[in-house]
C-alpha cells in the first residue's frame, strides 16, 4: 500500500475525479436510472429509451453505400405502426452505446458492431462508430470510417 502515499494517492484521486467528470459519465444519473434498465422491448422490431421516450430500431440495415441512400432507408422505414424514422445524430448514437456500455439495456439486445450513418450538429451525413478506452477512466471516441459503406439503425422521434 506504498503507492498509496504522495503520488500515488495523488494520481488516484485524480482518476475519481476524471471518472466522474468525462466519458458516459457525465450523464450517468440519467443512463443508471430504471431498475429493469434505460430500454425497454416493444415489439420485436423496437426498443425505448425509459428517459428520452425515443425509439429505435432493433435490427440494423447493412451494406448501405452512401449518405443519400442512408438517410432514404431511415425515411422509408415504417415498423411498429410508426413511418416517421429518421437516422440518429452523432450524440444519440453515444446515448444509446453508453446505455449498453453501461449495461443498461434491460432485455433489449442489439448488434451493435459495424460503423453507422449518423448525422452531426451541422447536419452532415457520418460514417463511423464508439470506442472505448481505459485509461484512468472509461474515455469515449468516436472514429469516423474511411470505408464508404455502412448500417443504419434508425430512431425517432
Amino acid at each position: 500500500m506504498k503507492w498509496l502515499t504522495g503520488r500515488g494517492l495523488t494520481r488516484v484521486i485524480s482518476c475519481i475525479f476524471l471518472l466522474s467528470m468525462y466519458g458516459c459519465g457525465t450523464s450517468s444519473d440519467a443512463i443508471r436510472s430504471g431498475a429493469d434498465g434505460n430500454l425497454r422491448v416493444i415489439g420485436e422490431e423496437i426498443c425505448q429509451e425509459g428517459r428520452t421516450g425515443k425509439m429505435w430500431q432493433i435490427a440494423k440495415k447493412g451494406g448501405i453505400n452512401s449518405p443519400e441512400e442512408a438517410k432514404q432507408y431511415a425515411a422509408s422505414l415504417s415498423i411498429g405502426g410508426y413511418d416517421d424514422w429518421r437516422l440518429p445524430t452523432k450524440d444519440e448514437l453515444f446515448g444509446l452505446y453508453c446505455i449498453f456500455f453501461w449495461e443498461k439495456n434491460g432485455k433489449c439486445t442489439m448488434n451493435r458492431a459495424g460503423n453507422y450513418w449518423a448525422l452531426s450538429k451541422e447536419g452532415t451525413t457520418l460514417l463511423g462508430h464508439w470506442e472505448t478506452y481505459f485509461l484512468c477512466a472509461p474515455e469515449h471516441k468516436y472514429v469516423h470510417s474511411q470505408e464508404t459503406r455502412g448500417y443504419v439503425r434508425a430512431v425517432r422521434p
